[in-house]
């Protein structure tokens, strides 16, 4: 055998110039995009409403010369029971000792590692109790559930990746007639788990619509297409995951929106007299910002070592669905 050997010759080491983690982009999250954030300066208050009913009857009658006018009035309520909102803070921190940050390798810096870990941690938070808010049955004016071929009925739509049985352009126009029907407002807005935007960008409905206008396969059915083709003016994607299993156990993985879609009218911002199917109150009065009230902090804990430095991350927000009759929501609409 040759010596010295291949092994005898090289010291393994980490590398420098790499380091593996599963970090999501920011963009796969939607919490912050669908609905206004309105910055507030307490934890909880409330909100006015004006009665929709009022605004919305025919009460002008013809008036005959010298004559009183027709006349009336509109309800206007703070109900602190459902016109109120009350913005929890969450928080999660992770600490790094002296000794961990100074034996750590180059490709490994601590520092910027937990301050990124801390983060996803939050926005994972915040993802799911909105999928939670927001993709609940019985919330929404509609809930629409996807059903097999053949057993579509009230309240029910053939799921939309049954490529043969279901037709989201009907369903989802369904949807926008019951809106505007029911508030004078269009829905705007389509929200799409990962897996139901999977299943639209396949659907032979959806490649036959823009089949003149762009290459008819999947790669090129963006968001921006969809939203073309069923006459909104976003479609948003949740592609976020999250592991459901406890620490040590093995991973359990699954989209946090999942197979739901939200067809709604939301508001462009907050604003007096404009109403929204969602809003989501932000404390900036605690954090200091008015983005989902969400900081990040550097705290020295002496008394756990000398250089022990702990990174703690808090968000304070409520989110709300506000004119319910704004909102179409399909629940598990795919398979």
């Amino acid at each position: 055998m040759p010596q010295p050997t291949v092994q005898q010759v090289h010291v393994q080491a980490a590398l420098t110039q790499i380091a593996v983690a599963y970090l999501q982009d920011e963009s796969y999250y939607v919490a912050d995009k669908v609905f206004p954030v309105v910055p507030v300066q307490f934890q909880s208050d409330v909100y006015f409403s004006f009665s929709k009913d009022d605004f919305f009857r025919d009460e002008a009658q013809q008036r005959a010369d010298a004559t009183e006018s027709a006349g009336g009035g509109f309800n206007l309520s703070a109900n602190s029971g459902t016109n109120s909102y009350n913005a929890l803070v969450w928080a999660y921190h992770k600490d790094l000792g002296a000794q961990t940050r100074r034996n750590a390798d180059p490709a490994v810096n601590m520092d910027i590692a937990v301050s990124k870990f801390t983060m996803q941690k939050l926005m994972i938070r915040r993802e799911r109790v909105w999928a939670q808010k927001y993709l609940a049955n019985g919330l929404w004016g509609t809930d629409i559930t996807g059903a097999a071929s053949g057993s579509v009925g009230a309240g029910q739509a053939a799921y939309w990746n049954d490529d043969a049985n279901g037709d989201p352009f009907t369903d989802i126009a369904n949807g926008q007639t019951t809106v505007l029907q029911n508030t004078g407002y269009e829905a705007n807005t389509l929200l799409l788990g990962w897996p139901v935007y999977q299943a639209l960008r396949k659907h032979p409905l959806v490649i036959d619509r823009i089949k003149y206008t762009t290459r008819a396969d999947a790669v090129k059915i963006t968001p921006d297409l969809l939203a073309a083709a069923f006459d909104v003016e976003r479609v948003l994607v949740s592609k976020a995951v999250y592991n459901a299993a406890a620490e040590g156990a093995a991973g359990s993985y699954s989209f946090i929106s999942g197979k739901d879609a939200l067809l709604c009218h939301a508001a462009p911002e907050p604003g007096l007299m404009l109403p929204s199917a969602g809003y989501t109150f932000a404390w900036s009065g605690f954090t200091g910002l008015n983005t989902m009230g969400v900081r990040v902090a550097q705290i020295p804990m002496p008394w756990l070592g000398l250089e022990t430095v702990r990174t703690e991350g808090e968000m304070a927000f409520d989110m709300k669905a506000i004119s319910l009759d704004l909102g179409y929501h399909f629940s598990g609409i795919v398979q």
